[in-house]
């Protein structure tokens, strides 16, 4: 074998795996993937969030977290031309993004009467609760799944108000959204 063609054969040539794999903090409802350059004859991942699917370059592992801040682990088994291979499989589920908020109300209400504020709270993980404000101060708290709450408006409230819907998962991010101006008349 020239020497040429030795040095491309041990390029080439499937990788052995390692011990462990650690995909690290992965996005709740996002997905990490580890491309493994190893000659599997099959593949299989155990462990909640792993799966293992075999390639023609290899064995594609992926994690996709299930729960925050659980530190997920697994196993991923090769059976090779050599025999049964294990790998052990880290990861952990985290969550940055915050929820998003829409609230919508009528453009004017009586003093004295209800107003029914209808609003909307998602999140890729959980909403933990909604925080209803009248020009920042607090008229209700609910916790999630909510998507109206009732007030009465004061007797002696008039002119503009704005209502703030604060929404907060259980991961602590936080989002907001506010109304135009609502018109109080008597």
């Amino acid at each position: 074998m020239s020497r040429a063609a030795l040095l491309a054969a041990i390029l080439l040539a499937p990788s052995a795996p390692p011990a462990s794999i650690d995909f690290g903090s992965v996005q709740l409802g996002g997905a990490a993937r580890h491309m493994l350059r190893v000659a599997a004859l099959d593949a299989n991942a155990s462990g909640a969030g792993f799966s293992a699917t075999r390639t023609r370059g290899g064995v594609l592992i992926v994690f996709e977290p299930y729960e925050l801040h659980e530190k997920a682990t697994g196993t991923l088994t090769l059976r090779t031309s050599s025999g049964l291979v294990r790998v052990r499989l880290l990861g952990q589920g985290i969550d940055t993004i915050p929820p998003r908020v829409t609230v919508e109300t009528p453009a004017a209400a009586s003093a004295g009467h209800t107003l029914t504020v209808h609003f909307d709270a998602t999140d890729n993980d959980l909403v933990s609760t909604c925080t209803l404000m009248v020009n920042g101060h607090v008229i209700g708290r609910l916790r999630w799944p909510a998507s109206t709450f009732r007030w009465r408006i004061p007797t002696g409230l008039r002119g503009p108000i704005r209502i703030t819907v604060g929404a907060l998962d259980r991961a602590g991010n936080h989002a907001t959204a506010t109304t135009s101006a609502v018109q109080i008349r008597r």
